[in-house]
């Protein structure tokens, strides 16, 4: 709450603020005094810095009060605010240092005040960036060639770039989010063995790779419960995705699937809820794994994984989704189907 109230006094004060510092400006200096362009280009650059924060600040709770955090009005969206802002507040060649010193400012709010998970901040940082070089830079460089003409030229970059903010607003603008990926390996045992293990509690007691640890939801236990007349289901709990300030333990949450469909060498699991903090990523929606003999002591084993991409835009996060889906795929075989 005491959050929210200095955020909304946040543009007063910068307006107080300012308003000060021009009233400053306008009074007389004394004869013996010489004027000082340092420090008048770092007091502008501030408060360019500070404006263009506060505005996005204001943008981002927006984008939280409509439930879009997870489209591209959060990742395009704000960063055009900022940029605008900083365009419309600086002299014709800071434009672009400004921006890339609003946007570190910004992200480091997110995480020591609006405690953002870190993981989020990384994956989003490369994008806030490009976003605010893309409308800034150019703008410098006119202004810098054709003096007058950067405010024109600054509203035609905005409205080049901002449509690609509608990306996952609506359902025209939202590219499909259905998706798979499928990961074979070579297991060093007989499919007998690779089904009994399939069949077993699964365990994950084997080290995930280095992209999955820097901050995703972790599966840390599993279960799978025999129910009369029921498919069998597959409760794995995830544990991770937010990390507070306060040390408090992360979110937990299970992923529960049932198994949908078994043959002599196939078990399709479909996921009937998932309570962790995965779904702030991707969701889940199916995980099939099969398996054919090479020789006696050798098994090929396919895993599967369908999924729906939670972030937009796609063209950014939907590599780095697909690359996880594809590390968990791998993880999968070495951690359950292989003895």
């Amino acid at each position: 709450m005491v959050f929210l109230l200095a955020l909304l006094c946040l543009p007063l004060m910068v307006l107080f603020a300012a308003w000060v510092g021009k009233r400053a400006a306008e009074e007389p200096a004394p004869r013996d005094a010489e004027p000082n362009p340092a420090a008048l280009k770092a007091r502008a650059t501030l408060t360019a810095i500070i404006l263009a924060v506060a505005a996005a600040s204001i943008t981002y709770r927006a984008v939280l009060d409509k439930g879009l955090q997870q489209t591209a009005a959060l990742f395009i969206g704000v960063p055009v605010v900022l940029a605008v802002v900083v365009i419309f507040t600086t002299n014709p060649r800071s434009a672009t240092g400004v921006a890339f010193k609003a946007v570190t400012v910004g992200m480091l709010l997110s995480v020591l005040v609006l405690w953002e998970g870190v993981v989020c901040v990384v994956m989003a940082a490369p994008l806030f960036y490009l976003i605010a070089v893309l409308i800034t830079f150019p703008v410098d460089r006119r202004r810098r060639t054709q003096p007058g003409s950067g405010t024109l030229y600054s509203c035609l970059i905005v409205l080049a770039i901002a449509p690609l903010s509608l990306e996952g607003v609506t359902e025209w603008t939202t590219f499909d989010r259905h998706t798979s990926v499928t990961v074979s390996r070579v297991v060093h045992a007989s499919t007998a063995e690779v089904e009994r293990a399939l069949a077993e509690a699964p365990r994950f007691d084997r080290v995930l790779p280095w992209y999955l640890r820097a901050g995703f939801p972790r599966p840390v236990a599993s279960r799978i419960e025999r129910r009369d007349a029921k498919p069998l289901r597959w409760m794995i709990t995830m544990r991770g995705g937010e990390t507070f300030l306060n040390g408090t333990e992360p979110e937990t949450g299970d992923l529960t699937m049932d198994l949908a469909e078994r043959g002599p060498q196939l078990m399709a699991w479909r996921a009937v809820s998932d309570r962790s903090h995965l779904t702030h990523f991707l969701t889940f929606r199916e995980s099939i794994v099969a398996w054919e003999p090479i020789d006696s002591g050798t098994t090929r084993v396919t895993w599967v994984i369908g999924y729906e991409r939670g972030l937009d835009p796609a063209w950014y996060f939907g590599p780095m989704e697909r690359y996880a889906v594809t590390l968990a795929a791998g993880y999968l075989i070495d951690a359950v189907a292989t003895p």
